[in-house]
């Protein structure tokens, strides 16, 4: 398996190029290019034999996208996100969001929404996630 290595800034410009061209439409497509990543991890975290959690967190720490992970139940938080940028402004975690959707549902089974509560980008000291049952009349 390959891996390709990018700085923050580098990855902030792709942000900035994406939003330019998609303007706020683009968070939606890093949220479901997270899902594919977290699709992978949980393949590979289900076959590791170690704790599920434990080593998911270790994958997504280990491809550089957040410095720490601490699961607690359906809450997450993690330091140190490639997607946190203090020159935004709004929650920018939508990757790790969807790694983190795809990771529980793989799981547990059950259908999730994830949101990020707090934020780097709005001047949190971590970012703070949350997955919540869908209810069936929420899967339409």
């Amino acid at each position: 398996m390959k891996f390709v290595r990018i700085s923050q800034m580098e990855f902030e410009k792709i942000r900035g190029l994406y939003e330019s061209v998609m303007s706020h439409a683009c968070y939606g497509l890093f949220f479901r290019e997270g899902f594919a990543f977290g699709e992978i991890i949980a393949k590979i975290a289900k076959t590791d034999g170690s704790d599920y959690y434990t080593t998911a967190g270790r994958l997504i720490k280990g491809r550089g996208w957040i410095e720490s992970i601490e699961f607690d139940g359906y809450n997450v938080t993690t330091t140190g996100s490639i997607e946190a940028s203090s020159k935004v402004g709004d929650v920018t975690c939508h990757r790790v969001r969807g790694m983190l959707k795809a990771i529980y549902e793989a799981e547990t089974g059950k259908k999730l929404a994830c949101f990020e509560d707090e934020c780097v980008s709005l001047g949190a000291e971590a970012c703070k996630f949350r997955l919540v049952e869908l209810q069936s009349k929420d899967r339409s």
